[in-house]
């Protein structure tokens, strides 16, 4: 796996808006999409499989994003994973956006806390996560965006 995971996406017609541009609320599904990516890639365990196979949620309890540049359907978009906390019971993702060009378009920051889906309460991360998880950060180095 190379570090940091780079997601890869197009935006398409139908996430423009009457301005030609990705709309606004649709960012936040590219972010998540790349979470749910570096899941799957740098964790190997989706969030669907989590949450069904060992009945572990991830919810966010904090979503935020800031917009430099418009994102359109010109250009291919990296979307840069990092993670910038493992706590106890919860990590944190930054996640970079830029153009074909390089250009940073949206900076997101997010916190996921693990929980037990069933009675929904906080758990520790697991082992297997949090080491997976820690490897990443330091093969990663600190964020750079």
């Amino acid at each position: 796996m190379n570090a940091p995971l780079i997601y890869k996406r197009r935006p398409q017609w139908g996430d423009t808006d009457a301005a030609q541009i990705v709309y606004t609320g649709r960012i936040a599904d590219y972010v998540l999409e790349a979470i749910d990516h570096f899941m799957r890639e740098v964790l190997k365990m989706p969030w669907f499989e989590l949450n069904i196979d060992e009945h572990i949620g991830t919810p966010f309890v904090s979503v935020k994003y800031d917009i430099f540049a418009p994102l359109t359907p010109r250009s291919e978009l990296d979307c840069k994973v990092l993670v910038s906390k493992v706590g106890q019971t919860s990590v944190g993702f930054h996640v970079t956006i830029r153009n074909d060009d390089g250009l940073k378009c949206v900076e997101a920051k997010t916190v996921n806390v693990f929980v037990d889906n069933q009675s929904m309460t906080k758990i520790d991360i697991p082992d297997k996560y949090r080491d997976l998880l820690e490897s990443y950060v330091k093969a990663c180095g600190e964020i750079d965006d």
